[in-house]
């Protein structure tokens, strides 16, 4: 039986089958391959292979299921002349895997979620107080709360900075990304949210904020309370159920009414599309599945798109969309990766 490292790792990942599970605790439990087991986790630890997605990791439940990978009675088929070699060896792959991967998800978890503070320049307000930066990469989402209290969550890709602690009369904050806010109420001190293409005032709310500069493509949602929203290209005022759209390249705003719950789907992994344009809906799922999306027609661009995605491959969300607007689709692959193409049919 041959066992590779992406075994293992996938393995320790809880990412294989029940029948991939049952080949590698069968080789788990042969003493002969202590040897090659320290030379892969070796690996996978000098290599980083074990790659965390999603929320902050909780690091004793995961230690504790890789201990548990291996269920006792997996090792009762064993003869008992074998036994106490294969529990002593047992035993030692634990030690092993403890050694190596909980320092490597500390380590990883720590790049993922957090920044050493850097030297951005804060605002006269925030002036003698360290400013932080959080960076959530492709396929991480996290949240944290403010030193006045405001929760935050974050979407992937996103780029967020604040003080250690608000002074002055404003309380302010950067982000370039999604981002949702459940904002401390204090009339006397706004919040204020500063995107490159929009910012936002807010004295004390829920909503949500997309604007990734790449894009050039703003959009807030309000949930609870009031925003104001000031530009280069023009103000807005928003009330619960209110959304802005802001295409910077076209210095053009919509506000329209929506489902505002909608918005914030992506914190429960959902994205949600409620009657988009199919440009705008496309950024957000290029970004979801991290993958190159192109209109070869720009006459599609216009067609609107409803759909709720949570649990669907890249293949199937295509095969929806194709279906849904009667347009089709081509996968061109460029050095291992994947670029999808649309035409109108």
């Amino acid at each position: 039986m041959n066992i590779e490292p992406n075994d293992i790792r996938r393995f320790l990942e809880g990412k294989t089958t029940p029948e991939e599970s049952n080949k590698i605790k069968q080789w788990l439990s042969v003493p002969q391959n202590e040897a090659v087991a320290r030379m892969i986790l070796g690996d996978l630890w000098t290599n980083n292979e074990i790659h965390l997605k999603g929320q902050k990791p909780d690091f004793d439940t995961m230690l504790l299921k890789t201990k548990f990978r291996i269920p006792t009675d997996s090792i009762n088929q064993i003869n008992k002349h074998s036994r106490s070699n294969v529990n002593r060896f047992i035993q030692l792959f634990y030690r092993v895997a403890a050694v190596l991967i909980l320092p490597l998800m500390l380590f990883t978890a720590y790049l993922y979620f957090q920044k050493p503070v850097v030297p951005v320049s804060p605002s006269a307000e925030n002036a003698g107080f360290g400013i932080r930066e959080i960076y959530t990469k492709p396929g991480t989402r996290t949240s944290l709360q403010l030193a006045d209290g405001t929760r935050v969550w974050l979407n992937d890709g996103t780029t967020f900075r604040y003080p250690e602690q608000f002074t002055g009369a404003k309380r302010e904050v950067y982000v370039d990304g999604e981002a949702y806010f459940e904002v401390e109420a204090d009339k006397q001190h706004p919040f204020v949210v500063n995107n490159p293409m929009m910012k936002t005032l807010v004295t004390g709310t829920h909503f949500n904020v997309n604007g990734y500069s790449k894009d050039q493509f703003f959009e807030a949602t309000l949930l609870e309370g009031k925003i104001q929203l000031e530009s280069k290209s023009g103000n807005a005022e928003l009330l619960p159920g209110e959304q802005l759209q802001f295409n910077v390249d076209a210095k053009k705003m919509v506000q329209r009414e929506v489902k505002s719950s909608s918005a914030i789907g992506w914190i429960d992994g959902r994205l949600i599309i409620q009657n988009e344009r199919l440009e705008l809906a496309l950024k957000k799922i290029s970004r979801w599945y991290n993958i190159d999306i192109v209109m070869d027609d720009k006459s599609i661009s216009d067609y609107e798109l409803t759909c709720t995605l949570e649990n669907e491959k890249v293949d199937q969300c295509m095969n929806l969309i194709s279906n849904a607007l009667q347009i089709r689709y081509r996968v061109e692959k460029i050095d291992n990766k994947k670029r999808i193409h649309l035409l109108k049919k």
